[in-house]
């Protein structure tokens, strides 16, 4: 039997209609410890290593999140990478950057119309 992905218990969540800025940065801090863990892995990378530091941006819809005052990146020894991402994981689910986040979520729905909009106009035209 076919149904929408929406009616699935196990896939209801992969829809894609309900992300949001918290979701696709919560996904976007898992990537970048996987990154992390296995440099050779192919991916954009928000963390630039140098020889005993990291600096992290974190980014959703390409956009930089404030992450200290006006700040978008942040320093923190090497060995300390995983905990700061898991610090800042923990920080968006708290909903303490709910505020970063709001800018965020406006440039993703101005995306999604414009999309729909290209996406309508090529109907009509085609």
């Amino acid at each position: 039997m076919i149904v929408p992905v929406a009616k699935s218990a196990e896939f209801a969540s992969d829809t894609g209609q309900e992300r949001n800025a918290k979701s696709i940065l919560l996904d976007g801090i898992t990537k970048q410890i996987a990154l992390f863990k296995n440099p050779s892995e192919n991916g954009r990378r928000w963390f630039t290593i140098g020889k005993s530091e990291t600096k992290i941006t974190l980014r959703v819809n390409n956009q930089p999140i404030k992450l200290v005052g006006d700040e978008t990146s942040v320093v923190v020894p090497s060995e300390h990478f995983e905990a700061a991402m898991n610090h800042y994981a923990k920080e968006i689910k708290d909903g303490k950057m709910d505020a970063a986040l709001v800018e965020a979520d406006k440039g993703i729905a101005a995306r999604r119309e414009k999309l729909r909009a290209t996406r309508e106009e090529k109907k009509k035209a085609g």
